[in-house]
Formats: C-alpha cells, sequence, structure tokens
C-alpha cells in the first residue's frame, strides 16, 4: 500500500480514494471509502488504453463477465461505471497480500496450506465455468490470501467458454510461466486450461518457482508445451494432485470437482477457517487490516432499519444515505433475531449495507434475495450497483444431486435431502469382509493394478519403483527396483521381463524372479513415450507417446503429435500406429491381443486396428452414442457398453447380440469363462449375462458404486469399487449374485482410488494409497 501521488485523482465514482494498492498492464489499483464508510478496491483505467476506440466495448464486458461470477472464493464486483471520463470498477477489498508476495516475503506454504488452497481457487474455477467463462490469467500475482481461504482476482482477460473474446485481440496473453500448452501454442483454450494454471500456481506455492522456467520467452514457451514440470521441491501427496492438473492433454486433467475433493475431502469450508495459513501470512493480514483501519477511522455504530408488517424492508426506509441491502456469499442465516440488523463501514466488505442477521422460522422467508442482474447496460453519467446472488453452496447441490433426492420448497430457497434408497437400496452384505492374510506398508502408490507372475504381485510406487510381492506373504517385498517412470499403468510382461517406461522415451526390462535389470532400451529424443498400453505376442508393447518433428537437427522448436507406437524390444524398433490424435486425447483403453488392437474411438465407433500391418483399420462398428472407454474380448467376441451391452463379431464387427440398460446406463465390464459382467447405474448393482446370446443370468443390486473404476472378476468373486474412496469394495459371488461383504479400511484418500486385481487362483490384491492388502479367496 502506497500513498497517492499527484497524478492519481481523489474520487473515483462515489468512492474516495485513500492509498495506491497495486498496478498492472490494464491501470491501477486504489483503495478506497464508499458514502457509508467501507472499503473497496477500485480498478481504474489507464488513461492511455482509451485511445482504442473498442477499448470500452470490451472493458464493458470484463465488467459482464466479472459481475456474472459470483461464490465465496472470487472477489466480486460490486460497482462499476465503463463510460466514465476514466473508466473503472470496484471490487470487494480482501485485506490480504497475494501469493505472490506471501511466498515472496515468508517462502512456500505448508502442505496443509497448499490443499486449503487448491481446494479455494477450485471451487472459484466451478464458479468462473458455471458463468460460461475462462479466466486465462491465474497466476500467484492473482490469488488473495485471505483469513477466511484465498480469492481469485482479476477478471481482466477472460474469455467465454464459446471461445468469443471478451477484452483484447491480436495477442498472446497471460504469464508465461502459468501458461497451459494449447494457450502458449495459440490453440483455443477451454475451462480446462484455467486448470493446468491451477497447477502451477500449487506447485509455486509448495516449491517457491514455477514448474516450467526458461532463460527466454521462446525457452519458456516450449518447456510449457513440451517439457516435464518441475516438481522435486514438492512434497507429497501434493505432486500427485499438481500432476493430475498438468497433464499435457487438456481431456486428461482433473476437474475442479474432483480437485476440490482431492486437497479437502471433508469440504473446503473445513479447511479455510482460522488457522489455514502459516503464522507469518496471518500476521500480514493482521497488520494490512490494522492500516485500513487507521486510514478509514473508526467503525459506526450499527444502525436498526425499519421493518414492515411481513419483516421486510419498506422501500425507501433503509438507514439514510446506505445502499439497498447486498446479501453476499457465505451470507448464512444464524440463531434468531427480532428483525434484521445492519451495520455500515465493516472493514473487508464492499462498502455498501449488508444483512447480517435474518428472522427464522420454518415459514416462508421474510427477505426475499434481489432480483438477479440483468445485461449490463451503461447508466452513465450514473454508475451500476452490482447484487451479489443469494443461494444454496455449490457443495450442498452437488453433494444432494449425486443421489436420489426429494425437495421441499421453503419460501425462496430449496432445501434438498438425500433419499435412504440412493445410498442403502436395502442392501446388506451377506457376511463380514476376510481379515487380509497380510499388509504391505509403502510409500505412495501408483494407481494401477497390481500384476501377477509365478506367485507374486507386482506394484508401482513413487517415486519410481517396481516392488515385488509374494502372495503368500507380501509383508516384506521379495525384491525393489527403483528408476522406473510414474507412469499409472500396470507393468507388462513380456520378452522374457516385467517391462515399465523410464524417462524420455526409454523402456526398462526387469527380471520378475529376482529384481535385476535385464535391458534398458532408449528409442531417441525424438519420442517421448507416456502409457504402456499393453503387449502382445512374445516382444511387442504398445505405447501412447508423443513423437517430435522438429525443422532441422538442432534441439530447439518442435512440433508434438500424440501418438500410439507399436515397440518391437527385439528389434529396437518404434513405428508408429496411425490413430487420429483426437482418438488418443480421450481415455484411450484399448483391447490388445494378438492380430488386434480394439478400442472405442472419439467418434463414437468401435474401431479394430491389425497388429501385424501397420495399424489398417479391420473395421469399424458406428454406436451413436458415447461409449465407457473399456472394452473387453472373450474368445471370438468384442464386448462393448454404454446405453446397452453388445457383443460383435471380432472377425467382422458385426452384432451378435445386445441389451438395452432399462434406465440409466452399464458402465464397466469384465469377463471370465462364459460370463460378461457389468455394472449399472440406475439401478446401482451388477449384472451377469451369458457371453454366448446375452440372456440374463442374475442382477446383484449394491450401494452406490463408483462406476468410472474397472471391475476385477476372479474365479469365484467379483469385485466392485464403492462410490466413497472410504467405503471401500465389495464383493459378489460369481456364481449366484449375493453380496458377499464389504472391505475398507475407512480412508479417504481423496483422487486415490482403490486399486483391485485378482489372480486365476482367485489371490486378490488391494492397493489404497500406501498400503497393499493381500485378501484370501471369496
Amino acid at each position: 500500500m502506497e500513498p497517492l501521488d499527484s497524478g492519481d485523482p481523489e474520487e473515483l465514482g462515489p468512492y474516495r480514494l485513500l492509498a495506491r494498492l497495486g498496478a498492472g498492464g490494464m491501470g491501477r489499483v486504489y483503495l478506497a471509502t464508499s458514502p457509508q464508510g467501507g472499503t473497496v478496491a477500485v480498478k481504474a483505467i489507464r488513461p492511455e488504453m482509451l485511445g482504442d476506440r473498442g477499448f470500452r466495448i470490451r472493458f464493458r464486458r470484463e465488467v459482464a463477465a466479472a459481475t456474472a461470477v459470483g461464490g465465496r472464493y472470487t472477489a466480486p464486483v460490486v460497482n462499476a461505471d465503463p463510460d466514465a471520463t476514466t473508466p473503472w470498477l470496484a471490487t470487494e477489498y480482501i485485506p490480504g497480500p497475494t501469493l505472490a508476495e506471501a511466498v515472496a516475503e515468508h517462502g512456500p506454504l505448508p502442505v496443509e496450506s497448499v490443499l486449503a488452497l487448491g481446494a479455494g481457487i477450485a471451487e472459484a474455477l466451478i464458479a468462473v465455468q458455471a458463468a460460461g467463462l475462462v479466466h486465462r490469467d491465474l497466476k500467484p500475482s492473482n490469488v488473495l490470501l485471505a483469513a477466511d481461504g484465498p480469492r481469485v482476482i482479476d477478471f481482466g482477460i477472460v474469455r467465454a467458454s464459446d471461445g468469443y473474446e471478451l477484452t483484447r485481440s491480436g495477442a498472446l496473453f497471460g504469464s508465461f510461466e502459468y501458461m497451459c500448452p494449447e494457450q502458449a501454442t495459440g490453440d483455443p483454450m477451454g475451462p480446462e486450461g484455467d486448470i493446468f494454471s491451477l497447477g502451477s500456481v500449487l506447485a509455486f506455492a509448495a516449491s517457491g518457482h514455477a514448474p516450467f522456467s526458461g532463460s527466454a520467452a521462446a525457452t519458456l514457451l516450449y518447456n510449457v508445451v513440451h517439457g516435464t514440470p518441475d516438481l522435486t521441491d514438492v512434497p507429497e501427496p501434493l505432486d500427485k494432485i499438481i500432476g493430475l492438473c498438468l497433464a499435457r492433454d487438456p481431456r486428461l486433467r482433473i476437474t475442479p470437482d474432483r480437485l476440490s475433493a482431492a486437497c479437502a475431502p471433508s469440504g473446503v469450508e473445513q479447511v479455510t477457517g482460522d488457522g489455514w495459513l502459516p503464522a507469518p501470512v496471518s500476521s500480514s493480514i493482521a497488520l494490512r487490516t490494522a492500516a485500513v483501519t487507521a486510514l478509514t477511522g473508526p467503525l459506526r455504530d450499527p444502525v436498526t432499519a425499519p421493518t414492515g408488517t411481513d419483516g421486510s424492508i419498506p422501500p425507501g426506509s433503509a438507514p439514510p444515505g446506505s445502499a439497498p441491502p447486498v446479501y453476499g456469499q457465505g451470507w448464512e442465516t444464524p440463531a434468531a433475531a427480532p428483525r434484521p440488523t445492519y451495520e455500515s463501514g465493516a472493514v473487508g466488505h464492499t462498502g455498501e449495507v449488508r444483512a447480517l442477521t435474518e428472522p427464522p422460522g420454518p415459514g416462508p422467508s421474510s427477505y426475499p434475495p434481489p432480483e438477479e442482474p440483468g445485461p449490463y447496460r451503461s447508466t452513465s453519467p450514473g454508475h451500476r450497483l452490482v447484487l451479489p446472488r443469494r443461494g444454496l453452496s455449490r457443495r450442498s447441490v452437488l453433494t444432494a444431486s449425486a443421489a436420489t433426492t426429494a425437495t421441499v420448497a421453503v419460501g425462496t430457497a430449496v432445501l434438498i435431502t438425500r433419499g435412504e434408497k440412493a445410498d442403502r437400496q436395502s442392501v446388506e452384505p451377506l457376511g463380514p469382509a476376510p481379515k487380509p492374510l497380510w499388509t504391505h506398508r509403502s510409500g505412495p502408490l501408483l494407481q494401477a493394478p497390481a500384476v501377477f507372475n509365478q506367485g507374486t504381485a507386482l506394484v508401482k510406487t513413487r517415486p519410481g519403483d517396481l516392488v515385488c510381492l509374494d502372495l503368500k506373504d507380501g509383508t516384506r517385498p521379495k525384491w525393489v527396483y527403483k528408476g522406473i517412470s510414474q507412469s499409472p499403468t500396470p507393468t507388462a510382461l513380456v520378452y522374457d521381463a516385467a517391462v515399465a517406461l523410464g524417462e524420455g522415451a526409454t523402456v526398462i526390462g526387469v527380471d520378475p524372479a529376482s529384481g535385476t535389470e535385464r535391458f534398458t532400451l532408449d528409442f531417441g529424443a525424438d519420442y517421448r513415450f507416456d502409457t504402456v498400453l499393453g503387449s502382445y505376442g512374445e516382444n511387442l508393447l504398445s505405447i501412447i507417446g508423443l513423437r517430435l518433428e522438429r525443422q532441422s537437427e538442432e534441439q530447439g522448436v518442435a512440433t508434438s503429435t500424440n501418438t500410439v507406437f507399436r515397440v518391437d524390444l527385439e528389434a529396437r524398433r518404434a513405428d508408429v500406429i496411425p490413430i487420429s490424435p483426437e482418438d488418443v486425447g480421450i481415455k484411450l483403453t484399448p483391447v490388445i491381443i494378438p492380430g488386434s488392437f480394439i478400442y472405442a474411438d472419439g467418434l463414437r465407433n468401435v474401431t479394430a486396428r491389425g497388429t501385424d500391418d501397420g495399424g489398417a483399420v479391420r473395421w469399424k462398428h458406428a454406436v451413436g452414442y458415447d461409449l465407457r472407454p473399456g472394452l473387453a474380448v472373450l474368445g471370438r467376441t468384442v464386448f462393448a457398453v454404454g446405453r446397452e451391452l453388445m457383443a460383435l463379431s471380432l472377425s467382422t464387427g458385426r452384432f451378435r447380440w445386445r441389451v438395452r440398460a432399462e434406465r440409466g446406463q452399464f458402465a464397466s465390464l469384465g469377463v471370465l469363462g462364459s460370463t460378461v459382467y457389468v455394472t449399472g447405474t440406475d439401478p446401482s448393482g451388477v449384472y451377469a449375462f451369458n457371453a454366448a446370446n446375452g440372456s440374463r443370468r442374475w442382477f446383484c443390486p449394491t450401494p452406490r458404486l463408483h462406476v468410472d473404476a474397472p471391475l476385477a472378476v476372479g474365479p469365484d468373486a467379483v469385485y466392485v469399487h464403492a462410490l466413497r474412496n472410504r467405503d471401500g469394495f465389495y464383493a459378489i459371488d460369481a456364481a449366484r449374485g449375493d453380496l458377499l461383504w464389504n472391505f475398507t479400511d475407512g480412508r479417504e484418500t481423496g483422487v486415490n482410488d482403490w486399486q483391485l486385481a485378482c489372480d486365476a487362483s482367485g489371490h486378490l490384491v488391494a492397493q489404497h494409497y500406501d498400503r497393499t492388502y493381500g485378501l484370501p479367496a471369496s
């Protein structure tokens, strides 16, 4: 905060300016007081910006965009006048440092603070997306740290999610270190780009530096597009969460809902209360609050507004000089009060009059919320007061909508209650879960199920270990190999080795019996390998990665293409399978068998390609709706699920049979013997169908399931994930369809889902964050 100088105005609109808060590319920001004595932050546009004839139009759009964004974790616009001689807008003043200032002064934040930061910013992005917008400049200096959580500010370069630009044109916007790859290359940027930027912001908060760097702008942009983020100083579990934000492909990035849940499983409100910031940062907030109080003077005494016979505020009867009451985000109804009381001039508020209490009672609310603001229309020479909207919190709505709901109207509010049927469906397991034969504690496990080899299970942990566990007693590993990448895919057993990826385009083979390295193959600087899709034949792998193409042999700017490779380990050769980049961008989970590579593509087809003829298309079967990504092959039949379970000929792609879901859809599937097992969403449960003709063998109703997770099939039981992480998984009798038991360790681990695998003998290996459980056959 700096004093005003001779070139600063004394007033903007109804606000008296007190001090400078900062400056940016478009203008200066001032601390100001309203006529009621409250404090606001007023952004005044630089005079030189007005030379652009289209600027006022774009600034009006900025105001409309910022006005449309609500939520607790943004700084709402409360007033604006785009048509004034000096255009301005006023936002709620937040007495706290930016994240950039806090880290520069006090160093990286502790893990708990970064988790709370991530949850709060994710909630802000949910509000931005709900308004149909993309922020496009999320960076540490655009995040304020308040005593009750972070605030995302500065919507100066937001863009409508349909691509319509709200501010400037013809330039590369944003801060290079925190850009997403598509923004850096000039490609269209959707809401997923803000998630990438959020990952970079969290990496800065945890480590003190951005995850991408470069000595020149071109080098930095190249690293954003093609490089690997530097997360070496980011502690667990933040590195995993941030990694989910920083996926190169926008469609593979975590959504803000899941990100918020990963950072704050108990709810963001539980982690952004008192003490969410370290003491030095909290002291900085207190000092800023005291400085503002010294500038604005003592607070006024509360005044009481008269009320009508129905308890409402009669027109024109608000306290003299006050604006209409503003119902702010996060406003809640406290205990009973005889009538609303008002307080003006509260430091950190908008400077307008805010309702602090409201009459309780089960009947209709006495105080209807203000009308929704319509599209922006200039009112100059006056100005516009923006009224924040009141309503249920997003989490309340999401929690309720996740289950069968009953709604009860209470005045202008809607109370949503979850029906018991949605969670239980009157289904209880027949007996208790078995006790694990053994438990192995390790570092955090990668999100990949175990692979079985001659009485052992191979699992992968961070930061890059391949671990071999004996199925009889896996308490201590038989061997550990260090140095694989953190690719979250199972180990491939091929070429007489347990094969995993290394850095760059490196493939590593380990002896599955001893853990000694058998080979390391580097396929060169023109490739990057990300994910092993599967193996086929004696020495062939299928891998997703990048193919880099340069204008010359010099290391420098290169274009990259998402690619599926056919890797021959014996010939040391990687050939491209000609699958379109759009299909590689979706969650590609093919079934790979000798001669065939079969997958659900991005154009609503089931597609089969050859593996021995350069990847030529064998057949395509058009479905007409989005398929679930997982397929299965049993004998000469391909199975796919979505609105229906369909069986297709492996050789021609023609229908053998299909079964349509009565309601909802089929979600995940597994096959064994002569049976196809699928999960259903409505009602929740597991179906078993005859693989030959599609006749139903049984249906087992279950509590609600995590249907995005694959089910595991053993000779005696089928295992499916519970909806909530902390509720573990269920076992179902494979022959009769009885719900046998529910196993859980009771831990909520956010995005770290259970990983289940069952071998041909019925051994079940269940992984959960940092623990691997060996369970007996059901």
